[in-house]
């Protein structure tokens, strides 16, 4: 059995990460080690942390190998999407092109890089990587006194000169 001997620079730092680290999992680890340091036991430990003991024996042999920074380290796992190394083709591709329907932005995505991806998907990655946004749409409401053309005309001299300055 092995003898863990923290000096005192490392107990109070122990002491002072158990309750004030910011990842709620490493203050666990921390309090694992801080109950080591006080002479208890494995299954004591595991009691007392709430964790398994198979847990508590991972944290100290974690300590033992590699030291306190790495019980610090939390290595999280974050996947990365198979359309992010085609993110600036599709990217180029939307803004000239934006889609109008979730469906045909998959079909898009399809075309141009061979991946195919669910609605669901395609709707996270546009809103969330691209940052790209769907624009509510309405018709233009036509005045009651008069026609469609007659609107269209005056619209498209508003819009030549929307500030005003035509006499």
């Amino acid at each position: 059995m092995r003898s863990f001997q923290f000096d005192e620079k490392t107990l109070q730092c122990i002491e002072r990460e158990r309750f004030q680290h910011p990842d709620t999992l490493v203050q666990r680890r921390m309090e694992i080690l801080w109950l080591k340091a006080q002479g208890e036991t494995h299954v004591r430990i595991a009691v007392l942390a709430s964790v398994g003991r198979a847990t508590v024996q991972r944290v100290l042999d974690l300590f033992w190998k590699e030291g306190l920074e790495a019980v610090r380290k939390m290595n999280w796992h974050q996947p990365t999407s198979a359309l992010q190394s085609h993110r600036q083709t599709l990217e180029d591709s939307f803004r000239e092109q934006p889609p109008h329907t979730i469906g045909e932005a998959c079909d898009r995505i399809f075309q141009l890089t061979g991946v195919r991806r669910q609605e669901t998907q395609v709707h996270r990655f546009l809103r969330e990587t691209l940052r790209l946004r769907w624009r509510k749409v309405s018709a233009v409401p036509v005045p009651p006194k008069k026609s469609v053309e007659e609107h269209a005309a005056n619209r498209a001299d508003f819009l030549k000169d929307p500030v005003g300055t035509a006499t």
